[in-house]
């Protein structure tokens, strides 16, 4: 069977209808970029914003765990029109000397559940109060792990503290 020009024009024609057709309605509550613009439910969505990396920690049902702290926090960031949060979903045991400790995950370890469950919390206490997160599960912090404890763990080169003068900058940044 041959294609006539005309056939493979309709076709080409008719693919980005196609794509448009079957796009996901995102669902109710989720902010996705129109026009390079952001939008929540269809209208502009602007906000002030904040890092509570440690929010897991928080919500964590842990020894370090604070549910109350949390819970203040984030009525409070509320009170003065702070909604949007930048939260970590994921850090990895590092040798860093500033290393946060636990840690989501170490070398073959399975996921921290205290930590998962506290991100779950967070995420929880967030939506009671209309607040949306931002979480970023990887970094180049050596503190939080990131891409250098990755490349620690499979033997990739010596562990570079970051700030450690024997590797200044941008050996540290090359590395990780």
């Amino acid at each position: 069977m041959t294609l006539s020009r005309r056939h493979l024009i309709v076709a080409a024609a008719a693919l980005p209808a196609i794509g448009a057709a079957t796009a996901p309605t995102p669902p109710k509550g989720f902010v996705t970029v129109k026009d390079g613009r952001l939008h929540l439910d269809g209208k502009p969505y602007r906000f002030a914003g904040t890092n509570v990396w440690y929010a897991a920690w928080l919500g964590a049902p842990a020894a370090y765990g604070d549910l109350g702290r949390l819970r203040r926090e984030l009525d409070r960031l509320k009170a003065m029109g702070v909604t949007n949060l930048r939260i970590l979903g994921a850090g990895e045991r590092s040798p860093a000397k500033v290393a946060m400790d636990p840690t989501f995950r170490g070398p073959g370890e399975d996921y921290n559940a205290d930590l998962l469950k506290g991100l779950d919390v967070t995420l929880a206490e967030m939506a009671k109060r209309d607040m949306k997160a931002v979480i970023y599960v990887n970094n180049f912090w050596d503190w939080s792990g990131g891409m250098p404890a990755y490349l620690n763990w499979v033997g990739e080169g010596p562990w570079f503290q970051q700030g450690d003068p024997a590797y200044p900058w941008p050996q540290y940044a090359d590395y990780s």
